[in-house]
């Protein structure tokens, strides 16, 4: 599927690979957003959709792709059908995917792959990726940071800043995308479902767009959460220290009530495993506890 990027048109089609495509001027910023690489975490690709449409060409300076990213799974409502989407981005499956796989997401990765090959990245001095999220949890707003995150561009959107987890977790577009020389982050946006996740993401990477000189249009006043987890006391940075695996075929439930950045004690009671009881390692905060059905990752414990 070797495609051209198309420029915006009035028709919407529901789940379109190419949501957006806006450029102008001479900043040679660009700018890539992928949204929904989880179907269910439909708040991504609503943000890009929204983006896409409001945003005004002749006020545009830079360019802005805005990628659908598990258009199946979107439309199932599903995180993923048969493997998780944003954890296969590596180099050894990218450079040999199968033709004949049954597996849906090794689909969806070689398309979107080749929609990343052929913008034209060369053209531009500086080169970011944003890969939007939302989170089964409450209060799921914060920033995973890579080794190439700009840390003012992090700073803009008012939300912990979690650090090291991109090196716990294999196989992720935005460490893949790192080695095509982007500055990259993970930007988690709210609450699976909440109208506000949506909200933050839009206003967060308009933010962003104003902040590297890609727009001058005012950001739309839309009612979000940014800046409401920090003012409650979490710190703006934290670390991750640990991640809770299920093992394949494993049975868990995490225990109810739960939000993003909680304060847990070492040896507290935070799930069942298979009928055991799975207690903190660590005191600090609980990250991503899950409160859907799948996913392979039970919490994260920051601190």
């Amino acid at each position: 599927m070797n495609q051209k990027l198309q420029k915006n048109t009035p028709e919407s089609t529901l789940f379109k690979r190419i949501i957006g495509n806006i450029s102008g001027g001479d900043n040679q910023t660009l700018l890539v957003c992928i949204g929904g690489l989880h179907g269910n975490e439909q708040a991504g690709y609503n943000a890009l959709e929204y983006l896409a449409s409001h945003l005004d060409e002749r006020l545009f300076n830079g360019h802005f792709v805005a990628i659908g990213g598990n258009l199946q799974a979107l439309k199932e409502k599903k995180r993923y059908l048969q493997t998780d989407l944003n954890r296969i981005w590596l180099n050894d499956l990218i450079d040999n995917i199968p033709h004949d796989s049954e597996i849906s997401e090794y689909e969806e990765l070689r398309q979107l792959i080749e929609v990343l090959r052929v913008i034209p990245h060369d053209t531009y001095k500086r080169r970011i990726l944003i890969d939007l999220h939302t989170t089964s949890a409450p209060n799921g707003a914060f920033v995973v940071r890579t080794t190439t995150t700009d840390d003012q561009l992090a700073k803009l959107l008012e939300i912990p800043v979690i650090l090291g987890l991109d090196k716990k977790l294999q196989g992720t577009a935005m460490t893949y995308m790192e080695q095509w020389d982007y500055e990259t982050f993970a930007f988690e946006g709210g609450t699976i479902g909440k109208e506000n996740s949506a909200n933050n993401l839009i206003s967060g990477v308009w933010r962003i767009m104003q902040a590297t000189q890609m727009t001058t249009q005012p950001i739309p006043n839309l009612e979000h959460t940014l800046g409401k987890t920090i003012q409650n006391g979490v710190p703006n940075y934290l670390n991750c220290e640990y991640i809770h695996k299920i093992p394949e075929n494993s049975t868990f439930k995490m225990l109810e009530g739960f939000g993003n950045f909680d304060s847990i004690e070492e040896g507290q009671l935070l799930a069942h495993q298979d009928g055991k009881e799975i207690r903190s390692p660590y005191t600090g905060y609980v990250l991503m506890p899950l409160y859907q059905d799948d996913g392979n990752d039970g919490f994260f414990i920051v601190k």
